[in-house]
């Protein structure tokens, strides 16, 4: 006993002196020296389990404000809001699993309430109601290394991958192409209820040449990509622009339908001689009802090209659309107007790297069409063949972090305007600093929007200028796998902007100063 004892006194020591003399020696690692593989947690045995979670704040100053964001009480004010997100993956069988994200689905933080009354008891405590949702659920094939088909509800991110077609989560099929010189996706989209609403789309992808390192880092890469996608959507409202807009709530328009005035005579929609301001973004004929369309024929076709070295990125594209509208008023839907339509986007980005340094160029463009003006409501703007280019979700694209990026559905946007590209050109200078021996990263952009066709702003006077934006984004993390971000951009408007796509512009002449922030954590 004594002699097993010392032995183990002995091995004790030794292992105490290695250790004292491997922290003797111990030289840190660089940055770059080590590469961090992912984590996989098996949530089961069968199960694979990752998460996301953003807490986001957006804050507006001018002395000319929009209406109240979402999250706040007045337009001044913070807004808030936080999204959690967890994948559940199957792992039973290798070939086919079965995916759900669930979200959180919550009142805004401004609601929270203790003291709200409650009809159920059990939720007395609680100062703020959060449901959960499924946001994905789809199955998965992989019958082959080269492919995989997903069926169910997923995101898509179609044509020009950046938002100026489609991108948005979606019920349907999808099957791509993930290793080969020839690559393809083809699908399938519901968007509504009704039977023909679909979006059908092709796309093939050709590698040039695809030269990349260990890493997967580019050393010579030249892509191309054509599309075409064919879409048809019914009951569309029309904004004041030829924009989509949201769809009025059953709710409303029964409460618009009727409307007496004092003496009790019917004035649906209107409110005296004017309309109503639950309308006033909409297209309405001279009775102020809502005016609506079909998208019938409808056509999206393009070209996409991606050419990266070290030192060197090029991103163009250009795509084309064609079809008809098929527009209507309110409860007429058997009376309709058809317009063709026929719009043109292109964009094209080109990144310089050196070092720490990146130094960008981006231009943006998508074809409008000449704004009329109309004063007797007789359809002037939309009775009409259009050569602009409307996308089918209209704000998904990020080209700015303040007039663009609004409807984008990635944890890390979002809090811009959401304007849509149509009747809008874009150019702009982009730079982007990796700040040595540091996880500090700061991008920042200086954009000029303009009108493609002239549009009448509050005055009466036709005009393109829609103002100059300054961003300025600073992102580090804070913990492993947590990042925060900081934006502080400024925007100077002109006589063409407006709050929305459906506003008149003009009413806002000042500097608007917009600060946000955000935090996130993924594993």
């Amino acid at each position: 006993m004594i002699k097993r004892s010392i032995f183990l006194a002995i091995g004790w020591l030794l292992g105490t002196v290695s250790i004292l003399v491997a922290q003797t020696n111990f030289i840190p690692l660089e940055r770059g020296d080590a590469v961090e593989r992912e984590e996989r947690l098996l949530f089961s045995q069968g199960v694979q389990l990752s998460g996301d979670y953003r807490f986001r704040s957006n804050w507006i100053n001018s002395s000319q404000l929009p209406e109240s964001p979402v999250g706040a009480t007045s337009p001044a004010a913070f807004s808030y809001d936080q999204d959690i997100r967890f994948t559940l993956r199957s792992n039973v069988h290798r070939t086919v699993s079965i995916n759900l994200e669930l979200s959180t689905e919550q009142d805004a933080l401004y609601l929270s309430d203790l003291r709200s009354s409650r009809s159920d008891r059990v939720w007395d405590p609680e100062s703020q109601q959060v449901n959960i949702g499924a946001r994905q659920a789809f199955l998965e094939l992989n019958t082959h290394p080269r492919d995989r088909t997903r069926i169910g509800k997923q995101e898509i991110n179609i044509g020009d991958r950046r938002g100026k077609v489609f991108s948005g989560v979606v019920s349907g099929f999808t099957q791509l192409c993930t290793v080969g010189t020839w690559c393809y996706e083809f699908g399938a989209a519901k968007l509504s209820s009704r039977l023909s609403d679909w979006i059908y789309f092709l796309s093939l992808d050709y590698a040039f040449w695809n030269d990349r390192d260990s890493q997967g880092k580019a050393l010579d890469v030249f892509r191309t990509e054509i599309f075409r996608i064919k879409y048809t959507e019914s009951d569309i409202p029309l904004g004041r622009n030829n924009v989509p807009l949201k769809k009025i709530s059953s709710t409303t328009l029964t409460t618009l339908e009727n409307l007496k005035d004092s003496n009790g005579d019917p004035t649906p929609f209107k409110s005296g001689t004017d309309c109503r301001s639950e309308v006033s973004d909409y297209a309405v004929n001279s009775d102020c009802k809502p005016v609506y369309f079909f998208s019938h024929e409808y056509e999206y076709w393009g070209i996409r090209l991606v050419y990266e070295t070290p030192s060197i990125e090029i991103y163009g594209d250009m795509i084309g659309s064609s079809g008809k509208r098929r527009h209507y008023v309110y409860d007429e839907s058997g009376f309709h107007h058809s317009s063709k339509v026929n719009g043109v986007a292109g964009e094209l980005e080109m990144s310089f790297i050196s070092g720490e340094h990146r130094y960008g160029l981006i231009a943006m463009m998508a074809r409008g069409d000449e704004e009329i003006q109309d004063p007797n409501k007789e359809g002037l703007n939309y009775k009409r063949d259009l050569s602009g280019f409307y996308e089918i979700m209209p704000g998904t694209y990020k080209g700015t972090q303040f007039y663009f990026n609004g409807g984008s559905t990635e944890l890390n946007s979002g809090t811009g305007l959401g304007h849509s590209i149509n009747n809008t050109s874009m150019i702009g200078l982009r730079y982007q600093y990796d700040v040595p021996d540091s996880e500090l990263l700061y991008r920042g952009g200086l954009y000029q929007l303009k009108r493609m066709k002239d549009v009448y702003n509050s005055f009466d006077i036709p005009s393109k200028d829609i103002g100059m934006e300054l961003d300025n984004t600073l992102s580090f993390p804070i913990a492993i796998h947590a990042v925060m971000e900081f934006d502080v951009n400024l925007f100077n408007p002109g006589t063409a902007f407006s709050f929305d796509d459906h506003d008149v512009p003009g009413n806002a002449t000042d500097l608007f100063f917009h600060a946000a922030a955000r935090l996130f954590y993924s594993f």
